[in-house]
């Protein structure tokens, strides 16, 4: 009886098999919802966050290093928020890198406004530096702006497609 209990046994676990314990299904599960956008989203602010610690070369008087007046509020909102922050203060480079020495300039003006308002070791993270932003620079960009002024108001229609031009009105 002892060889026959023993089949028995035998034969009951074989036809029952190992429990693995953790059965996962035969597909991959869909990941939670927002798992995979998340990441997307938050470099996506991170990257906005850094370009507030840009300086745009609209924000200095002309060809020089003077801050222009809105440009000194843009430094103190930098200056507080920046002892919590990992990013550079980048001065924007100017436009093909012509003038290497007005960006030097502009950039020891900024780290001297910002060690008046008591930020400490800054001289290390204020930059000159393409802005991050592609496409036009500001520069292109103001001059962008005002061509299309002058082409709207009497310079000629073009072709767009509302408010006159070739396309006519809500066209």
């Amino acid at each position: 009886m002892n060889r026959l209990t023993a089949f028995c046994v035998l034969l009951g676990l074989g036809a029952t098999g190992c429990y693995h314990g953790n059965v996962r299904p035969s597909y991959d599960r869909p990941f939670p919802l927002g798992a995979v956008t998340d990441v997307f989203w938050e470099t996506q602010q991170t990257n906005a966050e850094a370009t507030d610690f840009i300086l745009y070369d609209h924000e200095f008087k002309g060809n020089t290093a003077q801050l222009a007046p809105l440009a000194r509020r843009h430094l103190e909102e930098i200056a507080v928020r920046l002892e919590h922050v990992p990013f550079a203060v980048v001065i924007e480079q100017s436009q093909h890198n012509a003038r290497p020495e007005l960006d030097q300039t502009r950039r020891r003006t900024v780290i001297e406004h910002l060690a008046r308002m008591g930020v400490t070791e800054i001289e290390g993270r204020v930059i000159v530096a393409p802005a991050f932003v592609e496409g036009l620079t500001s520069q292109e960009s103001e001059m962008a702006y005002y061509q299309t002024l002058n082409r709207g108001l009497g310079g000629g229609g073009g072709a767009g497609r509302r408010f006159g031009g070739t396309g006519g009105f809500y066209r």
